[in-house]
């Protein structure tokens, strides 16, 4: 089972940030003005080193410390924004040239527009909220902007990254390089983006890209290998918000233990990878509008760590990650600090070491997920058939009223309509059709080969032609369906089920 975590490279001077932030400003300018927020509040965070990362001998050492607690790599975020402009590139760029420094690595494309935390924009990333002065400065709301571009951007990112990815500490899996991306459902170029890098990776050589996109959104889109569970904030959002007043203030406060018990429960969809986190507070960045993970101890970690590389083997997974090796703005580190010395990296060690004996545990938990989700398909069916039933009874009622579907449509205006799906409701339609007012232009239906008819039959993925009308006939899935239509043809679209119930479209 390997190991990576997530590595921050905001350790070192840039302009940008000098201008944005103030002279001088590196995450530890956010570390060392920490203040605690109540009693128990474990702040200022204090480093063992506060380090620079251009600073050679400084990345010797974090691959020293990884070494001897057996962390495998990290996950190096990376920054490229609208036409190609990068920021906090320089210590992958140093590693690349350091062949000598033995750190495996991989990238996280962390893919969001940096922006004020006033602006409007959704999906922004505010860096350092509590040093944010002029929120009347409108001009400045937007850092750096996220944008993908065209072929050509595509392509000048990937040259970017073709000798990171041929260089031979650079994690791969089943052999291809390993890229995460943060935001994978912002991109709206997402399948022509990664078809497009797939086409540069077999001319130079590398048998394709290994994509695990990171975002929240349960669909999984074009391109993607898999998923990661990014946590904590994927479990904090799924619990209640808790607010603890301390010391006459309103603070966000999560439970650690009950934070991971639920990242332990959580049920994958898919090929997912897992990860686990030391700690999370990131009032440093965020004030008092932050967010808290409270009680956490390496001793916690240990347990919970070791539980879910457990979990992680039994989904039959190679990789754990972490988070992080060195987020000390949001209180997520394994680097050694005053308080605790190399304990947690020791929890890592110790993880490692022990995880084998609970594969079992899980093992059986996930047979008892799969059975839990065969009831749930059951259900699906039973439901799917109930409403089934619901529509051939309304139809029939209809009928005996004298009324049939094809007055309907002609009633509501169609005389050409084409019919999405023809099994039993969907031919029952087309007998309803014959020698009416309406007509039936064609079919549209998987089962194309199979379907005998005086019309036209077309698959869904093909042209469609102009109609009036499509009927979705299809009981189940009509959102996804609908979906699909619209991204192919301006008309309009219905289901049967609203054609039968409803009495005006």
């Amino acid at each position: 089972m390997k190991v990576l975590a997530m590595y921050l490279p905001q350790f070192y001077q840039v302009k940008e940030n000098d201008e944005w932030w103030g002279e001088g400003f590196t995450e530890w300018v956010s570390v060392k003005e920490a203040e605690p927020l109540f009693d128990e509040h474990y702040q200022p965070r204090v480093p063992q080193n506060y380090y620079d990362l251009l600073n050679k001998d400084t990345m010797i050492w974090q691959s020293s410390l990884m070494k001897k607690y057996n962390i495998d790599g990290v996950c190096m975020y990376h920054y490229w924004f609208k036409n190609g402009r990068q920021i906090l590139e320089k210590p992958a760029q140093n590693l690349l040239q350091w062949k000598e420094i033995n750190m495996p690595f991989c990238f996280c494309w962390a893919n969001e527009t940096w922006a004020r935390s006033w602006s409007k924009i959704q999906n922004k990333n505010v860096w350092s909220k509590v040093r944010e002065q002029n929120k009347n400065d409108t001009k400045g709301e937007v850092l750096l902007e996220q944008n993908y571009g065209n072929e050509e951007q595509w392509r000048q990112h990937f040259e970017y990254l073709l000798p990171f990815f041929q260089d031979k500490r650079y994690i791969k899996v089943e052999g291809r390089p390993l890229f995460l991306l943060y935001k994978e459902t912002d991109v709206p170029c997402l399948p022509e983006m990664l078809e497009y890098w797939e086409k540069l990776a077999k001319l130079n050589g590398i048998d394709g890209i290994y994509i695990i996109g990171a975002g929240e959104n349960k669909n999984k889109r074009y391109g993607i290998d898999a998923k990661l569970y990014h946590q904590p904030s994927r479990s904090i959002r799924q619990m209640p918000v808790a607010h603890t007043f301390k010391n006459g203030r309103n603070v966000n406060v999560w439970d650690y233990e009950k934070v991971w018990e639920k990242i332990l429960d959580e049920e994958p969809e898919g090929k997912v990878y897992f990860e686990g986190f030391a700690g999370y507070d990131d009032t440093p960045r965020r004030g008092e509008e932050g967010s808290i993970v409270f009680h956490s101890t390496p001793e916690a970690f240990s347990y919970y760590l070791t539980e879910l590389m457990a979990k992680s083997a039994a989904y039959h997974n190679e990789i754990v990650f972490i988070n992080a090796w060195n987020e000390w703005g949001e209180g997520m580190y394994l680097e050694p600090d005053e308080r605790y010395g190399e304990k947690y990296l020791n929890a890592v060690l110790y993880a490692k070491s022990n995880y084998s004996r609970l594969i079992g545990k899980y093992t059986e938990k996930k047979k008892a997920g799969k059975e839990v989700q065969q009831v749930e398909e059951l259900n699906k069916v039973i439901d799917k058939n109930v409403r089934y039933l619901q529509l051939l009874d309304q139809w029939m009622a209809l009928r005996e009223q004298g009324c049939s579907l094809a007055d309907k449509l002609f009633e509501f205006g169609y005389t050409k309509i084409a019919v999405y799906g023809y099994g039993t409701l969907g031919r029952h339609l087309g007998t309803e059709l014959i020698e009416s007012k309406v007509t039936m232009e064609y079919i549209v239906d998987q089962q194309k080969d199979k379907i005998s008819a005086d019309v036209p039959v077309y698959l869904p993925e093909e042209v469609l032609p102009e109609t009036e009308l499509v009927v979705v006939t299809a009981v189940y899935d009509y959102d996804e369906i609908y979906k699909r239509l619209r991204e192919k043809s301006d008309c309009k679209i219905i289901s049967l089920e609203a054609l039968i119930f409803e009495e005006e479209m």
